[in-house]
């Protein structure tokens, strides 16, 4: 049984049910705020031998606190990693205005295997769409500083709105990267939206940025990156709409 006092940062329990040689255990988790983003936790227990024996007050301490050492570094560990991640994880969109129809903007997002004519950032393209709708997408694209990276991802069309992927082949950045592209009517014509949601690869931040790099930084490089590539996209895309008009 529990009882949370939400307003005193505490959980009070008791065992409804022990074995021998434990005749009654209870206790309460304490958070203690000691900053902004820093807490101590105690985890308190009281108990009872079933028999009158001090060997066995030992002996059931002993266990409780080899328990308590694991519960406490497991619960460390989730917490903080929770943290980390809404750090580590994020996502962000670039968005343009387009006077011309979605299907021409779906038209040329769809049409990937065209773009290492149409994107000067796209090297070679190779796009795979055996079922209608179902794309596999490689290509290699170049870096401002010239370097050329070679990703694949997977693809979902939903003409003349919606495309949605995962890149699976991903930057040393990251450990997840996927996206969409949707195509809105708007009463000025149509906004055309690249979404990303990334992961960063901690282990890589000070190979790839240098050993002062933070997760900030690593943050702004991966940011600026996608975002420069989604827009020049999003500006050619943009471009051929308005042409066809």
């Amino acid at each position: 049984r529990r009882i949370v006092e939400p307003a005193k940062l505490r959980v009070n329990f008791q065992h409804l049910v022990t074995a021998s040689p434990v005749a009654g255990l209870g206790g309460a988790w304490l958070v203690e705020p000691l900053g902004e983003n820093t807490s101590r936790v105690r985890l308190l227990h009281e108990f009872r031998a079933a028999a009158d024996d001090p060997g066995a007050l030992d002996r059931i301490g002993a266990e409780i606190d080899r328990s308590a050492v694991a519960e406490l570094a497991a619960l460390k560990e989730n917490a903080e990693r929770e943290y980390a991640d809404a750090e580590l994880t994020f996502s962000f969109e670039d968005t343009v205005h387009v006077d011309g129809s979605a299907k021409d903007l779906f038209a040329f997002i769809n049409e990937a295997n065209l773009w290492s004519e149409r994107l000067p950032h796209v090297a070679t393209v190779r796009l795979e769409e055996d079922t209608p709708g179902l794309q596999t997408l490689e290509m290699d694209t170049r870096a401002k500083d010239g370097s050329v990276h070679t990703t694949k991802s997977y693809r979902v069309t939903f003409p003349h709105q919606h495309i949605a992927y995962k890149q699976v082949t991903l930057p040393a950045l990251m450990t997840l990267h996927t996206g969409h592209w949707t195509f809105t009517d708007t009463d000025q014509g149509v906004a055309a939206t690249s979404q990303h949601t990334v992961s960063l690869n901690t282990d890589n931040i000070a190979r790839v940025l240098g050993d002062t790099a933070t997760v900030a930084d690593a943050r702004e490089y991966v940011h600026t990156a996608l975002s420069t590539n989604s827009l020049a996209t999003l500006n050619h895309a943009k471009a051929h709409a308005e042409g066809r008009r």
